[in-house]
């Protein structure tokens, strides 16, 4: 077995765990794994969920082997025997999210039906189409940023709280059968204003290109063509072109507020390679995605310290 990880972004709070509200949080990060590595077994402390990232590998639970790719939830509960392996040629990374509920949940709240699914869901395993890993990467950012708000952590509590709150639902959502129902706005307008607008609706909650493009337009049973054709006459873009303004304002986000590495941001939206990754977002923003991310570091810095020395000024003593 190999015993390294690539980085750990690891945030530990069991000897001070942070309430908020009905959540008790007790450890979020971010793993990447080395080839092989090994988590090590363990007893379950709290409720834990994982996302996979990217790559493959086995969750354990009482010595029972779960396969896991990218993509993939799974939820550990209290008292079980965890572990977890990656695989030697694509190993897994994934977010972490440790937390219990307060025991003042009562039935009459909000989170006690998501309690109860945790409880009694009969496999670990599902798949993700709630784009789970946004609140992850959310909260990843309100950590790392926290210093350099003058908010002294009260927004930043505020905001951890809502993200925690969207990882919740949507894992509830992922895991009840039948939650996939697609929803059905009932706008003003002709019907192919609506089906545009279940068109966006969709792709904005899905993370694939190509052959789901040919999936939405059978689910919704006409031809990719003809979508194709009233989706550009109310937007003035082309569903692919959509997409790919999509897939950029995400890179671009990620390449901003997150610590993941441009090969994994080029996995993540589904480029055959990290050059062609690069070279699109090359031809969209005019820099190279490594020159786009360093502009954005310097950035945060220049307003760091702008709001230091605001800070310091403040704080001088007016002269009579």
């Amino acid at each position: 077995m190999g015993n390294k990880k690539r980085f750990h972004f690891d945030n530990v709070y069991f000897n001070d765990p942070r309430v908020f509200e009905d959540i008790i949080l007790y450890q979020v990060g971010d793993l990447s794994c080395a080839g092989g590595y090994e988590i090590g077994e363990h007893n379950q402390y709290c409720h834990e969920i994982s996302y996979i990232v990217s790559g493959k590998g086995q969750f354990y639970i009482d010595g029972q082997a779960y396969p896991v790719s990218g993509g993939d939830l799974f939820i550990n509960r209290p008292g079980e025997r965890h572990n977890g392996i990656a695989d030697q040629i694509d190993p897994f990374r994934f977010f972490y999210l440790g937390y219990n509920f307060c025991e003042s949940v009562s039935e009459a709240s909000p989170l006690a039906h998501i309690r109860k699914m945790l409880e009694q869901m009969p496999s670990p395993v599902r798949r993700d189409h709630g784009n789970v890993q946004d609140p992850f990467i959310q909260i990843f950012g309100e950590i790392i940023n926290a210093g350099q708000y003058t908010d002294a952590g009260q927004y930043t509590d505020l905001m951890i709280r809502s993200h925690l709150y969207r990882i919740l639902i949507l894992t509830y959502r992922n895991y009840c059968e039948g939650w996939e129902k697609s929803y059905q706005p009932q706008p003003e307008g002709p019907k192919s204003r609506q089906l545009v607008y279940e068109i966006i609706n969709r792709l904005d909650t899905r993370r694939d290109e190509g052959s789901e493009l040919s999936r939405i337009a059978t689910e919704l049973g006409y031809s990719y063509a003809y979508l194709s054709r009233i989706f550009s006459q109310e937007t003035g873009l082309g569903i692919r072109d959509y997409c790919q303004r999509k897939r950029f304002t995400t890179a671009a986000e990620y390449l901003k507020n997150t610590s993941m590495s441009i090969t994994d941001i080029a996995r993540e939206l589904h480029y055959q390679s990290i050059h062609s990754f690069s070279k699109a977002f090359r031809r969209h923003f005019g820099l190279a995605p490594t020159e786009y991310q360093a502009l954005q570091q310097k950035d945060q810095i220049r307003n760091t310290n702008s709001s230091k020395a605001d800070k310091d000024n403040a704080e001088q003593p007016l002269l009579s």
